[in-house]
Parts: structure tokens; C-alpha cells; sequence
């Protein structure tokens, strides 16, 4: 009977599935906050991003692998 009972300091497999489905949604809310703010900062002139320090092609590439 105890054999079924998980371990202290180990989280059973609901727990673990529970703690990896939350931990895919705080990646997606993420990476959803990244997209937006590469959108916005593509808004800006190029001389704008140059006095941030970014180049338009990395934000280019930001928005495409997050989308």
C-alpha cells in the first residue's frame, strides 16, 4: 500500500503533469509578450532602434521564430 504513495520531496505524475502544463502555459504568455513588444519596437525608425542598440533584422527574427 505504501509502495503507490509517492515519495516525499517527489511530486506524483498528476502533480508533475500539472507542474509541466503550467509551466508550457508561462512560456506561451511569454512568448506572446515578446512578439508584442518586438512588434512595437519595429514601429520605431531605424535610427531609433539605433540609439536602443537593436538592429531591425533581429527583431525581424525575434517576430518569426516566436510566431
Amino acid at each position: 500500500m505504501f509502495d503507490a504513495m509517492p515519495q516525499i520531496g517527489q511530486a506524483g505524475p498528476s502533480a508533475s503533469a500539472l507542474l509541466l502544463f503550467d509551466r508550457a502555459m508561462r512560456i506561451h504568455a511569454v512568448k506572446e509578450d515578446i512578439v508584442r513588444a518586438a512588434q512595437h519596437l519595429n514601429g520605431l525608425n531605424d535610427q531609433q532602434l539605433s540609439e536602443l542598440g537593436i538592429n531591425r533584422s533581429d527583431l525581424e527574427e525575434m517576430i518569426e521564430r516566436y510566431i
